[in-house]
């Protein structure tokens, strides 16, 4: 009966929803400028692909197959040695020279590549940052302004970004650690092995939903509480999150859920055929989407962090565009 108590899940729920109006301006305008900065590098970044990948194709072909002028009967047919297969072979140093732009292309392949995911983390960091600040003043039953907004963000964003550091080692540390397993299992091809891997899988990604509680809610602790990022930020978000956990789990998996079940339908809609025909589109879709849900599960979590505060008996008080934190103290009689 846990959930149906105060503060549990649904009332976070509720009060998430129900937050989203409050400084509505902000938050459309946030959500809105994160998906289409990110839909633009997206568009950019395949408009940039498909002129690399053509440019190395052309290259690559031109580097393994004899150039057709080769085929041409000269004037002097005796000029040619039927038993020399080099006369009809491209030079050394054509091959040379060709291969040397195919790593060149290959080259600047990754370096798209690199420059769009730095773009998209940029964004999507941003767009988390703003989103905790307009929470926490809608939470407050305050409003911020435009310019309050990037005062704040100026003088913040440190903090959550070496959190988010620590948050991006521990999950990749995550990963290493289960490729680690599963990878032995795909080396067998048996169908138990296969299913096992598969079974790993899906037990290592729920339990990751629930380690990342309490990570998400330290890049939360990190921009609302001063003088608090890092080892600090994890271990307070620790303490805090203790009775709640719970909660945080349930709302990742129920927004993962919405967002698939959001991602099947278009699948449906479109069709196999359309998602073919209309790749770029279908990208664009996707990262929208998760634009949308990644800023609705910041607005969440920032919901879970006053809750966690209140559960463990603590105040907070919102001055301005700034965060004071105060602790109940005992009285004595």
């Amino acid at each position: 009966m846990e959930l149906f108590k105060s503060y549990n899940f649904f009332t976070i729920l509720n009060e998430s929803i129900k937050l989203l109006p409050k400084n509505g301006k902000l938050m459309a305008f946030i959500a809105i400028f994160s998906a289409v900065l990110s839909s633009s590098f997206l568009l950019l970044f395949n408009y940039s692909l498909q002129s690399l990948v053509a440019d190395m194709l052309a290259t690559a072909q031109q580097s393994l197959m004899p150039d057709p002028s080769s085929f041409d009967i000269p004037a002097d047919p005796s000029s040619l040695s039927p038993s020399d297969p080099a006369s009809f072979m491209p030079t050394p140093g054509l091959i040379t020279g060709q291969l040397g732009h195919l790593g060149d292309d290959f080259a600047c392949l990754l370096a798209l590549q690199a420059a769009f995911v730095l773009a998209v983390s940029i964004i999507s960091f941003l767009s988390a940052v703003s989103t905790i600040l307009v929470s926490a003043v809608s939470y407050s039953s305050k409003t911020l302004s435009l310019k309050d907004l990037f005062s704040s963000i100026g003088a913040t964003w440190t903090r959550p970004l070496i959190t988010s550091l620590y948050v991006s080692g521990l999950a990749m540390g995550y990963v290493v650690v289960v490729v680690m397993l599963v990878a032995p299992l795909l080396m067998y091809s048996s169908r138990v092995a296969f299913w096992m891997a598969v079974l790993v899988g899906i037990t290592a990604s729920i339990y990751y939903l629930y380690l990342f509680v309490a990570w998400a809610l330290a890049v939360v602790v990190s921009v609302v509480e001063e003088g608090c990022y890092g080892m600090e930020a994890l271990g307070r978000s620790a303490r805090l999150v203790k009775g709640k956990r719970v909660h945080g789990f349930l709302l990742n998996v129920s927004v993962n859920v919405v967002v698939l079940v959001i991602y099947e339908a278009y699948r449906m809609i479109s069709g196999h055929k359309g998602l073919i025909m209309n790749t770029t589109m279908y990208g664009v879709f996707v990262v929208s989407v998760a634009t949308f849900a990644k800023i609705f599960i910041v607005v969440a979590y920032t919901v879970l962090y006053f809750h966690c505060k209140k559960h463990h008996g603590e105040e907070i008080e919102l001055h301005g565009s700034f965060f004071y934190q105060y602790a109940k103290l005992p009285t004595t009689q």
